[in-house]
């Protein structure tokens, strides 16, 4: 009797080995049709085999990896936070999986859970910049500005010359209102990229806060020179000419603004119709 019993044992878990075997290569076959289909661009396709993959083989970290790529790409952010997060459950200790999840999280509007997945991906590997780098934008946002700049100060640190990098770190100092600090960081990024109006704009803005009037205008005058559309730096721009008593030029940057706007803003566009009325435009 227990001599049948063990017999039937044996040849119930050597079953049991041999199906899940067979669905380990069945998971396998799956995952690398998706990296072909992938490979050829044809993404819903991939996303399906991957899927497959997952099904057969729960613990394939690779496939729930380039599911969450695949889902990113095609902005379905909830899905690819779901693969992220299945994969970071089998790879604790992966910077990139985490590096990952917090961006999927952020991209979901889940900020808190961004913030928390990226801690723990610089923790495992502390030069990442992009990691600080997007650590300080968010601390940011979080109105946490000391460790903003922490972050922002190491990302910088490891790529000096990247100029995003730069002028997060100016938005940072002025959002801590270190005006003169941030002016010296948006001046290093629009050295390495001097046609991006919005490093302009922004150093307009730490120059108005320090009330350095020409500068701040010189500043403004380059971003609209390099983005005609941009109302907000119109906006500046004449606040800039009326403080100068430049009156016409106050008009003019004020009715460009007005045209661009359309409306679009009712209080402020009433503040700025009210200006040209008091500096005798209309």
């Amino acid at each position: 009797m227990t001599r049948t019993l063990t017999t039937s044992l044996v040849a119930f878990v050597a079953l049991a080995l041999l199906a899940t075997a067979a669905s380990a290569d069945r998971s396998g076959a799956y995952y690398r049709k998706g990296l072909a289909l992938k490979e050829s661009g044809k993404i819903d396709e991939a996303i399906k085999a991957f899927q497959k993959a997952v099904k057969e083989r729960p613990k394939h970290l690779m496939a729930w990896s380039s599911l969450g790529h695949l889902y990113k790409k095609k902005h379905q952010y909830k899905k690819a936070v779901h693969a992220y997060e299945q994969a970071v459950a089998l790879s604790g200790k992966n910077a990139i999986l985490w590096q990952n999840l917090g961006f999927a999280y952020y991209r979901a509007k889940r900020r808190d859970d961004a913030i928390r997945a990226l801690r723990k991906s610089y923790r495992l590997d502390e030069k990442n910049s992009e990691v600080h780098n997007w650590l300080g934008v968010l601390e940011r946002q979080k109105h946490r500005y000391a460790t903003a700049i922490a972050h922002l100060k190491v990302a910088v640190y490891y790529k000096p010359k990247d100029p995003d990098y730069l002028n997060n770190l100016g938005l940072a100092y002025r959002s801590a209102k270190k005006f003169k600090k941030a002016i010296g960081v948006y001046k290093k990024a629009i050295a390495l990229r001097p046609n991006n109006a919005d490093y302009q704009f922004n150093l307009g803005v730490a120059y108005r806060r320090e009330e350095m009037i020409d500068e701040a205008i010189a500043a403004y005058s380059k971003a609209v020179q390099l983005r005609p559309k941009f109302a907000d730096a119109w906006y500046d721009l004449g606040v800039m000419h009326r403080q100068n008593h430049d009156r016409e030029n106050a008009i003019k940057a004020f009715k460009k603004y007005l045209k661009l706007t359309d409306g679009k803003n009712k209080k402020r566009d009433k503040v700025v119709k009210d200006s040209i009325k008091a500096l005798g435009g209309m």
